[in-house]
């Protein structure tokens, strides 16, 4: 007989939301995040899970433990850089490690999205609100996860 967290780690998955749109948990509290090695972006679903918010950025993965269950968290969706051509390089690699690790230690299903141009959309975006270039830097990868996140709900609708 397998011991409970044997059971939790053999049924936590990552999942590529193109190949699971019937596993995405919708109408719930979603958290979006745009991985970077010095930042990572995050934005919240209001609790019905329709629309996204930018939320803030944090720099180590340890720092969600408390946001998870204080918001109520229960999916996440991280973007996945792909190349222009849609294939995989190095940084989706890192990618989809750091997406096994949220998987593994918050036991919450974790889809994958094409993430491309993402970054760019949201830079645009606070260019058009006179946003400071120095202001931008500060919140561009929370706009970045937050239309990640809103990118997801719509595919799912």
């Amino acid at each position: 007989m397998m011991s409970n967290t044997s059971e939790n780690q053999s049924k936590l998955q990552v999942f590529l939301l193109k190949d699971a749109k019937n596993l995405f948990p919708k109408g719930k509290r979603l958290l979006g995040i745009d991985y970077g090695m010095k930042r990572i972006g995050l934005a919240l679903s209001n609790s019905q899970g329709e629309m996204a918010e930018p939320f803030m950025i944090i720099h180590k993965l340890k720092e969600l433990d408390d946001i998870i269950p204080a918001k109520n968290i229960e999916g996440i969706v991280i973007g996945l850089p792909l190349q222009t051509d849609g294939e995989e390089g190095d940084i989706a690699k890192q990618v989809h490690l750091f997406a096994n690790r949220v998987a593994e230690k918050y036991c919450l299903p974790v889809f994958l999205i094409d993430e491309r141009y993402t970054s760019k959309f949201a830079s645009e975006y606070l260019s058009g609100k006179c946003m400071r270039q120095e202001k931008q830097k500060k919140v561009l990868d929370a706009y970045a996860a937050a239309r990640i996140l809103q990118k997801a709900i719509d595919e799912t609708k």
